[in-house]
């Protein structure tokens, strides 16, 4: 995991330790950082879903890396 200065992805109510904390909690509801809900904000849509995607609390609800890869592909506009 890196780490880097807060951003649009990043929740903004907790420091990067924090965010490790709570993570590391092995109790549910499991933590994920909160989201803008905007384009606006900086994020392009579709790496939202896919991040939504990817912390599907079920594994079997997750994407496989080919999905993940064929998403990243279709956000970057087939690079």
């Amino acid at each position: 995991m890196s780490f880097r200065q807060p951003d649009a992805l990043v929740c903004r109510t907790i420091n990067d330790v924090g965010i490790l904390e709570r993570i590391k909690d092995t109790h549910a509801p499991f933590y994920r950082p909160s989201l803008p809900h905007q384009e606006s904000e900086g994020v392009h849509p579709g790496i939202l879903t896919l991040m939504k995607q990817c912390w599907a609390e079920e594994p079997s609800e997750r994407p496989s890396f080919v999905e993940v890869a064929k998403s990243l592909k279709t956000v970057n506009k087939g690079k």
